[in-house]
């Protein structure tokens, strides 16, 4: 039985794509232009009735970059920078002009220079992190390299969109994810709520973590986080190193930062999973 939609229904055509196990609904409006509502990106990303994804990424023109990307999360909020969204829109326009080496793109967050590396991987420059309270931003003055929340130390850093680091001496625990992850999101202090990190470092080399992302829960991996987690872990003297490797249960993130002045850098893989068409 062939089903046939009704006339006043809209297809949508979409990729569906990874960067380190975080996976992105991205909808091409470069060329097509449409009406998305609120409740319609609710929709796609449900995983159980809609395509299901951690983001919903749109790609529109730019007359000052290569395109304009827009992050939505799942539950309909726009975010500001999102790392591992970036690879995959970059890897859309290197895949369409195989000369291109460098390429820039537009976000909310400023642009995002993004560079094709020789062994398939594509880097992203992802902006200077910024650790002033106004920055992250914060309801009220704190020192942002000492806060408590729940009892443990806090770090906060904003990294295009802010981000709240919780270093721990143990791999952490179902259990421990989902009991803080929501409570610090959703902590007074956060004016924008915050993205969570939970961190275990192992080496200089070596940090493995997970990660509550604001606007989704958890995800198997955060472009921006990554960077979040090696920016303050360098700051702060727990590792002696420019250069870290951020592993997630997605995959691995390679961070390089070589001072406080510098713009952080993200380097990683990313997947094409598959093309669809969805009925709006």
């Amino acid at each position: 039985m062939t089903l046939t939609p009704l006339d006043n229904s809209k297809k949508i055509e979409f990729l569906k794509m990874n960067g380190a196990g975080n996976d992105f609904v991205i909808i091409d409006q470069r060329l097509n232009q449409y009406n998305l509502t609120t409740q319609s990106l609710i929709d796609m990303c449900d995983r159980n009735y809609g395509i299901g994804c951690d983001q919903l990424i749109t790609i529109s023109n730019s007359d000052i970059a290569n395109c304009h990307m827009t992050i939505y999360n799942s539950d309909g909020t726009t975010s500001e920078a999102c790392g591992n969204a970036t690879r995959c829109v970059a890897a859309i326009i290197f895949n369409e002009n195989s000369t291109l080496l460098q390429i820039k793109i537009q976000t909310i967050a400023g642009i995002l220079d993004c560079k094709k590396e020789s062994n398939g991987m594509i880097s992203v420059t992802m902006g200077v992190p910024k650790f002033n309270w106004q920055d992250i931003p914060l309801t009220k003055k704190q020192d942002t390299q000492s806060l408590n929340m729940y009892g443990h130390d806090a770090y906060c850093v904003n990294i295009g969109n802010p981000h709240t680091v919780l270093f721990l001496d143990h791999k952490i625990i179902d259990a421990e994810l989902f009991n803080l992850g929501p409570k610090i999101e959703n902590d007074p202090i956060f004016l924008n709520r915050t993205n969570v990190e939970f961190a275990y470092i192992t080496s200089d080399y070596h940090i493995k973590a997970r990660v509550w992302e604001r606007g989704v829960g958890e995800t198997q991996a955060c472009g921006s986080g990554a960077c979040a987690i090696a920016a303050i872990a360098m700051k702060n003297k727990l590792i002696n190193t420019t250069k870290t490797l951020i592993n997630y249960p997605g995959g691995d993130l390679y961070i390089e930062w070589n001072d406080n002045k510098s713009p952080i850098i993200m380097t990683g893989d990313y997947e094409i999973e598959y093309e669809g068409e969805y009925i709006l």
